[in-house]
């Protein structure tokens, strides 16, 4: 399956039915993207797919194929979006995820 992860293209070989979110840290190994609440709850594992944030501990990741995802790692190559700054704590993760394109104003 191919996947269009922060402007990058990657070939995963998963169970189609495996969480977006399991795909993004385990395999691609981007950890920017948080697992919390698992039922899509707390929203700190919200990515954007094309362009509209998605909880992806319970999005498919058969149903992400050929969209593009952006996860808080693809805001800036160098992490100098505004938001990436102190995104290690699961609900600052959740919310700037799900603001970075509104940014500024950015409130909690």
């Amino acid at each position: 399956m191919e996947l269009h992860v922060n402007n990058a293209t990657y070939e995963v070989d998963v169970e189609p039915e495996m969480p977006l979110l399991w795909v993004i840290r385990d395999i691609l190994n981007l950890k920017g993207t948080k697992f919390a609440c698992g039922i899509a709850q707390c929203g700190a594992c919200t990515v954007h797919i094309d362009g509209e944030p998605v909880r992806s501990c319970s999005y498919p990741v058969s149903a992400a194929e050929g969209k593009l995802i952006t996860t808080i790692e693809g805001l800036s190559e160098n992490a100098s979006h505004p938001v990436q700054h102190g995104s290690n704590t699961r609900y600052h993760s959740a919310v700037t995820v799900s603001q970075a394109r509104s940014w500024p104003p950015y409130r909690c």
